[in-house]
């Protein structure tokens, strides 16, 4: 019943916007949509901060945010913000060249035949299934994701298994399909050390600390794909990380958190001796930030893996995640060391084998066809500028 309830009401804004499209196209509008938290982040952010310094004044750039008046500081940098669903967000959509979503938002919008859209996704790697596998294969919901599969022009993709899957998951053409990566990983393959300092300083990490950051997905009520994401009780011991970690690298280590931004219980039962950074927008910054890594089904593991720094998967409900949650890639096949309980989790840290791990990425890499090449972000705004002019 949802599924139908949420087809029909993709279909009423269908017909309620059609007449928008008598509006003129603007050759050198571009909307960047971050459809998670529609925070200034992830492939959104890495094609903006692109363009403003490749292109500069050549494009009418276009943000859409929950809140303007907090992103008061892009619309100084020469980025629109516009509200989310608000007639002036469908008025710029409507006008754009060019729609540059890392997940959907565009099913519902009558977009015309001469504007493009460009999907970046927002996850590497082929781990938690979805489309189809995510909810129920009835013909009222693959037409649902036909309407978004349709308007389609380009799709990104990490690695090959990731462009088999969505084909089948999503609906979306083979063809669509552009194998090189996402621009947000550009950044994390040929890291900044100033910025890795101008990060760990904002955060409040000292030169003398090393910092490991715990960052695990989110859980869905009764396991049903339309419910809220929340946070668990995740049942990670800090302290007993901290000193597990300082045991076998040295130095002392700071432990952060930051939940999925869709997680609506944000001050979920985290120790207060604990970094929150939550509410940090750019996951990648901290990637680049950290030391070390604990995940559990987050597929910003493949993200970290890219790095060479350690990494750790954590899970209490591992069992339950592999019992309830179709997964592309088997979850035994993961790279990073395994555990789902504290000692086993202080063992792994402990006994890290540096070249054994080394090995693990670089197999779990080229077992699912990786394809980051590392210039992402030049490549998709060269399309872009292609499309416009």
């Amino acid at each position: 019943m949802k599924a139908r309830i949420r087809y029909l009401k993709k279909k009423i804004l269908y017909m309620v916007l059609f007449p928008m499209r008598v509006l003129p196209i603007r050759k050198n509008r571009i909307i960047l949509h971050n459809d998670l938290g529609l925070k200034y982040s992830d492939n959104p952010k890495a094609v903006a901060e692109y363009i403003l310094a490749n292109y500069p004044g050549q494009f009418d750039v276009v943000y859409p945010v929950n809140d303007c008046s907090k992103y008061q500081w892009l619309e100084e940098r020469g980025i629109r913000t516009v509200p989310k669903k608000s007639i002036s967000y469908f008025y710029y959509v409507m006008t754009a060249k060019v729609f540059l979503t890392n997940s959907g938002g565009y099913s519902y919008l009558p977009l015309r035949k001469s504007q493009y859209v460009i999907n970046t996704w927002h996850g590497g790697g082929a781990y938690k299934k979805c489309g189809i596998y995510m909810y129920e294969d009835t013909p009222t919901f693959r037409n649902d994701l036909k309407m978004a599969a349709q308007k389609t022009n380009v799709m990104l993709s990490t690695c090959a298994r990731f462009t088999d899957a969505m084909t089948d998951s999503l609906l979306i053409p083979r063809s669509a399909f552009w194998n090189i990566g996402m621009p947000r990983t550009d950044g994390i393959m040929a890291p900044d050390e100033n910025k890795r300092r101008e990060v760990r300083s904002q955060i409040g990490i000292k030169e003398n600390e090393r910092l490991v950051l715990f960052a695990p997905t989110y859980r869905k009520i009764e396991d049903n794909y339309f419910n809220d994401s929340v946070a668990i009780d995740y049942g990670i011991d800090s302290k007993r990380v901290c000193k597990a970690l300082e045991k076998r690298f040295g130095g002392v280590w700071r432990f952060a958190f930051r939940l999925h931004p869709l997680v609506v219980n944000r001050d979920k039962m985290f120790q207060r001796e604990v970094l929150n950074l939550s509410d940090y927008e750019d996951m990648q910054d901290l990637i680049l930030a950290a030391d070390a890594m604990i995940n559990d089904f987050s597929s910003s593991m493949w993200d970290f893996m890219l790095t060479g720094k350690p990494g750790f998967m954590f899970a209490v409900d591992l069992q339950h995640y592999i019992d309830t949650t179709e997964v592309y890639t088997p979850v035994s096949e993961w790279p990073f060391p395994k555990a789902t309980n504290n000692d086993q989790l202080e063992k792994n840290i402990l006994e890290f084998d540096e070249d054994q791990y080394r090995q693990d990425c670089r197999r779990h890499y080229e077992e699912l066809g990786g394809c980051e090449t590392g210039e992402t972000t030049r490549l998709v705004c060269e399309r872009i500028y292609g499309v416009c002019f």
